[in-house]
């Protein structure tokens, strides 16, 4: 949980930083294409990276809303019980995001903070037998665009989310295990 003051004192003392660029304004849309790389809370699943994307609307020129998706992960496990085997996992986040140097014209950093839900898709378990139920939880975001050029721009991020995987056999709840991933990446945004 260290990496997350560190995204915040970084994304908040770049934001001090100037230079030539377009303001960010209500209206603009962007796509991202991201490496992200999650911290579990539990040791019973393997840590594991992968590639995602995220598209965005702003509505207002600091006021945003975005949706990420990442690619599905699969992640080893072993449960208390003894069960063990494979499975994956993939993420949809929706978020708010806030821009509180969206609208300025000579702003090279633009930090932004977003809170929203998590949607994890789990499928393909490997133990006969077992599944385990889809999840929402709570998501938060802090993160930062270095604007390179007047669409491209350098993106990263520390997203926290709430996800608890629900292990089940003949519908019979087997074991709960706590993930809330906290998840840092790059990547690369562009607006149009």
């Amino acid at each position: 949980m260290r990496i997350l003051p560190l995204a915040v004192a970084a994304t908040l003392s770049l934001s001090t930083f100037a230079g030539q660029a377009l303001a960010y304004q209500a209206g603009d849309v962007y796509v991202r294409g991201e490496f992200e790389k999650s911290d579990l809370a539990s040791a019973k699943f393997s840590r594991e990276s992968g590639f995602a994307i995220a598209g965005g609307y702003l509505i207002t020129d600091m006021l945003g809303v975005e949706l990420g998706i990442g690619e599905k992960l699969e992640h080893d496990f072993q449960l208390d019980a003894g069960d063990a085997g494979s499975l994956d996992r993939m993420p949809v986040n929706l978020l708010l995001q806030y821009y509180p140097l969206g609208g300025i014209e000579d702003a090279r950093v633009q930090p932004f903070v977003g809170v929203g839900v998590n949607y994890t898709r789990f499928s393909g378990v490997s133990t006969a037998g077992l599944s385990v139920d889809n999840d929402y939880g709570f998501a938060g975001q802090v993160g930062m665009d270095l604007v390179i050029t007047d669409n491209l721009s350098a993106t990263s991020f520390a997203r926290y989310t709430e996800v608890d995987a629900t292990f089940e056999s003949g519908g019979e709840t087997v074991e709960k295990v706590r993930l809330d991933p906290l998840t840092v990446g790059a990547g690369i945004t562009y607006r149009f």
